[in-house]
Order: structure tokens, then C-alpha cells, then sequence
């Protein structure tokens, strides 16, 4: 046995030990193999023949005394090879978290219709108010001196003043709006009812006679149209009469 080999790699085999045992988790297959390496190089020192134990010569063996009992010498102990470190241990599976069950959001029920607001009945239209037809004027057989001028009718020759002449059937709706302004203004001295009053009589006579008698009395003679500055209005106005009646 080559005691000082043996010595060697049985120091490396305790430094490779303690450096494994303290790595366990890290411990590589080429550390294993290194230290079965150097196992066998252990067993190879400890049978090598040079260092093999010769027993000694008879001639020196000591005397035993005949009634001296034998005692065989004590084997020599050879140091078993270490264990290998065990395998490491298999990592835990990963802790199973127990999610809590969604939350569930509570739907509020919903809110009942409001009650049906009862609508108080629309009031009834008032009655349509009869606006009393006036009493047709005295007949006079000639109007006074100087009206007659309003009443003069002369023959139409061109095709626009025959268009011009065509019936109408009511003043309210013949006459537009700057026109209505313009008989207000000069013809009822800008009273607004007093011309709507006319044309409202003026709608409803039997024959442009009684309406010529209604605007002399009423009209032609209070507001004054035979003045400069309104006949030709007042003519044009008692033209726009006459249609009404054709």
C-alpha cells in the first residue's frame, strides 16, 4: 500500500466532500465523477504492491512461549469511500392562491314610471262673434258737389288695365300690405280700425251701389279725399271697391 498516495487523494476526497456538502442545490454531475475519480485512485494507492506488507522473517519472529495464546493482529482498516450527497430534493410546486370570486355588482331595480299626468281638457274655442252687417246708407240719386271726381270709370283699352279690372271676392285679402299701409295713412288719417271697420262693411253689401253710398257718407266726406293730396288714393281705392262687386 502507497500510504502517501493514499494520503493525498484521501484529503481530496474530504476538501471535495466539504465544498460539495456545502453547496448541495449547485452540485453538478462532473463533481460527482471527480470524486468517484478520485475513489478509484484511493483504491488503486491502498493495493499497490510496493507498500504491500511483508511478514518478517521466521528467524526473527519473536518466541511465543508455548502456553502463550495467539493473538492475531488487528486487520488493517481501510477508509471506505464517502457516501455520495444525497440527490437534492425536488422544488415544491408553487402555492395554489385562492382567488376570491368576483365581485358582483348589485343592479338597483328600476324605478317605476312617474304616474301619468292627467292634461285638464283644452277650453273650447270661443263662439265666433258675428260682427253685425251694417245698414246700408240712404240712397241718394247724386253724390255732393265735388265727390263725384272718386267715382269716374273710364274704358280699359290696354290688356294690363283689363287684368287690373278682374273681380276680386274679399277686399281684406286683395289688398297687400304696403297698400293697406299707404289707405291707412292717407285715406283714415292712420286709424288702423277705422280701415279695417270700412273694409269689413265694404265686404258685404249686396251691390257696389250701396257701398258707393257707404263710402260717401262715411268716408270720402269725413276724411276728406277729394283734397289734392289723397285724390289719386281714393280713386285707386274706390277702384279696388268696384272689383269686389263685378
Amino acid at each position: 500500500m502507497d500510504f502517501q498516495k493514499a494520503k493525498i487523494y484521501l484529503d481530496k476526497l474530504n476538501r471535495e466532500f466539504a465544498r460539495m456538502n456545502k453547496d448541495q442545490e449547485n452540485t453538478l454531475r462532473i463533481d460527482v465523477d471527480i470524486m468517484g475519480s478520485y475513489v478509484r485512485e484511493l483504491y488503486d494507492a491502498i493495493l499497490s504492491e510496493p507498500n504491500v506488507y511483508v511478514a518478517p522473517k521466521a528467524e526473527h519472529a519473536p518466541v511465543r512461549h508455548p502456553h502463550q495464546p495467539h493473538v492475531a493482529e488487528p486487520p488493517m482498516e481501510v477508509p471506505a469511500p464517502p457516501a455520495p450527497p444525497p440527490p437534492p430534493p425536488p422544488p415544491l410546486p408553487p402555492p395554489v392562491v385562492e382567488m376570491p370570486p368576483p365581485a358582483v355588482a348589485e343592479v338597483p331595480p328600476p324605478a317605476p314610471p312617474p304616474p301619468a299626468r292627467e292634461e285638464p281638457p283644452a277650453p273650447a274655442p270661443p263662439p265666433p262673434v258675428e260682427v253685425p252687417r251694417p245698414a246700408p246708407p240712404s240712397p241718394s240719386l247724386t253724390a255732393p258737389a265735388g265727390l263725384e271726381v272718386l267715382f269716374e270709370e273710364k274704358q280699359a283699352k290696354e290688356l294690363a288695365d283689363k287684368l287690373a279690372e278682374t273681380a276680386i271676392a274679399d277686399l281684406k285679402k286683395a289688398i297687400p300690405l304696403n297698400d293697406r299701409l299707404r289707405y291707412t295713412s292717407e285715406l283714415f288719417a292712420g286709424d288702423g280700425k277705422a280701415f279695417e271697420d270700412a273694409l269689413a262693411a265694404l265686404n258685404s253689401f249686396a251691390n257696389f251701389e250701396e257701398a258707393r253710398e257707404y263710402i260717401i257718407q262715411y268716408c270720402a266726406v269725413y276724411y276728406t279725399w277729394t283734397d289734392k293730396k289723397r285724390l289719386d288714393t281714393a280713386k285707386a281705392f274706390v277702384k279696388l271697391v268696384r272689383r269686389r262687386y263685378k
